[in-house]
């Protein structure tokens, strides 16, 4: 499973610096480089959509990974990086499932179908244009 943080509005999403606002950050041993706490909120639903579970991702370094958008807003290089942190418009930031220290923790949970729901921006911290497309939500089977 993969998550791209997609900024198609009309400013990026920047994050301050560390060292302005270090309790919105916590340092990643496992990546080596502070991480954005709360840009995203994981949940594993059962079919009838009720919490079973929440995610317990390390937080982000939101930074500009891709492009995924054309036009003469849409910078040619990437800007932001973990050292700098944000999202350019007309860019994502893309999340696979090999990297390490994402997960929710399903010790215990039993074997079935469930839904994996991911919110981006939950808390709203950045401005956007709407709100109504932060939630996507993808079967999962629990062997």
């Amino acid at each position: 499973f993969s998550v791209a943080a997609v900024n198609q509005g009309q400013a990026d999403l920047a994050a301050p610096a560390v060292d302005e606002r270090p309790d919105l950050f916590q340092w990643g041993a496992c990546h080596g480089h502070y991480h954005y706490q709360g840009f995203a909120a994981y949940e594993l639903r059962d079919p009838a959509g009720r919490v079973v579970t929440r995610g317990s991702k390390q937080a982000y370094c939101m930074m500009d990974s891709y492009r995924v958008l054309d036009g003469p807003a849409v910078g040619c290089q990437q800007h932001y990086t973990c050292e700098g942190q944000g999202i350019r418009v007309g860019w994502a930031d893309l999340y696979g499932n090999d990297l390490d220290c994402q997960w929710i923790d399903i010790t215990g949970i039993p074997a079935g179908a469930y839904q994996l729901a991911v919110t981006l921006n939950p808390t709203r911290t950045f401005e956007e244009v709407t709100f109504s497309n932060n939630t996507t939500v993808v079967p999962v089977t629990i062997p």
